[in-house]
């Protein structure tokens, strides 16, 4: 499948793709004060040197009512081929990190974010593990829900993602570097909470070879005992569809209890979108890819995966993260 590498905005100028947003793009890539969370989310999958390796950087702000404002930062490594992992979360208060509210640039003592949509640069460190990359934003945007905006929760959400950004740089792994290049794919959230986080959630970015991507959530409302899957399906020529998944609990297994956190999540899922004809297995490897937090609310599973099954009634293979947050202590 021939991928669309036209840079990301000269596609922004394009309309007739059937996709109102709410979001701009360009303009809201910027640290929105206003909000109680930002969030800035890269995540990459290469093959290099007959390793199959995949990274997280999440660099997120909470900004809520009456506190001091916090800055946190994910990095996880995962090499798929050998089973090795590792992860790191930290929070600092945000006067100890530097963040521009007229660029984007955010900086922890543990890694940065910075650049524009021509040219997104990430570095991040833990004792394990670097990470040095450029990120090229190619392609179209993908507008979470068809418009950017989705509740969830009780938080109103507004997201936007860029599915493949060309990525090229050094990743290390225990004193081992590794020359990559392939695809990232970037996403940009900031949401407003109306209330207590009663539940969980879980997210899925499917890269599919045919050329879809996919940005899957599936919620559990713990107050109200209802679940809920959706999808946002990106297609090569830039249109977009919303369409409805079957409940992920369905179709989860292979549970793990993580000794770290006492959590236990599903490591084996079988996703059915029933508009697309689709049966896809997702299978993390490990099953061992959770980051621990110094505050248990925020511990979460991020798992690199495998993807492969039936879609549009054809064989597909591919690859994504799976992220489940929340009560999953509850599960």
């Amino acid at each position: 499948m021939k991928l669309n590498t036209k840079p990301l905005l000269e596609n922004l100028k394009e309309t007739g793709k059937g996709v109102m947003p709410l979001v701009n793009v360009q303009e809201d890539l910027y640290f929105k004060k206003a909000f109680n969370v930002n969030s800035w989310f890269a995540i990459g999958h290469f093959e290099a040197q007959g390793h199959k390796l995949d990274y997280l950087f999440h660099l997120m702000v909470y900004h809520l009512p009456n506190q001091p404002a916090l800055l946190n930062s994910c990095f996880s490594i995962t090499d798929e081929t050998t089973g090795w992992y590792c992860g790191e979360d930290k929070m600092i208060p945000l006067s100890e990190g530097e963040i521009s509210e007229s660029q984007f640039d955010i900086k922890t003592p543990h890694g940065r974010m910075w650049g524009d949509l021509n040219r997104i640069n990430i570095q991040a460190a833990m004792p394990s593990g670097e990470i040095n990359v450029t990120l090229a934003p190619v392609g179209y945007a993908l507008y979470n829900g068809g418009t950017g905006y989705f509740p969830l929760l009780g938080m109103n959400v507004y997201q936007y993602s860029i599915p493949r950004l060309i990525t090229n740089g050094t990743l290390t792994i225990e004193g081992r570097s590794y020359d990559v290049n392939g695809f990232s794919w970037f996403d940009r959230q900031w949401e407003m909470k109306n209330g207590d986080l009663m539940g969980r959630w879980s997210w899925m970015d499917l890269n599919l070879d045919c050329g879809d991507v996919i940005s899957l959530w599936g919620s559990v409302d713990a107050a109200r005992g209802e679940e809920t899957a959706w999808a946002t399906i990106l297609h090569p020529d830039g249109t977009q569809t919303v369409t409805v998944v079957e409940p992920l609990s369905r179709g989860e297994s292979d549970y793990w209890e993580s000794k770290k956190s006492g959590r236990k999540y599903p490591t084996h899922w079988v996703v059915k979108i029933p508009a697309f004809d689709a049966c896809l297995e997702v299978t993390p490897f490990p099953r061992e890819q959770e980051i621990v937090s110094e505050f248990p609310m925020l511990h979460k599973y991020e798992g690199a995966s495998s993807v492969k099954g039936i879609y549009k009634g054809t064989e597909i293979t591919g690859y994504c993260y799976v992220e489940l947050v929340a009560r999953w202590y509850n599960y």
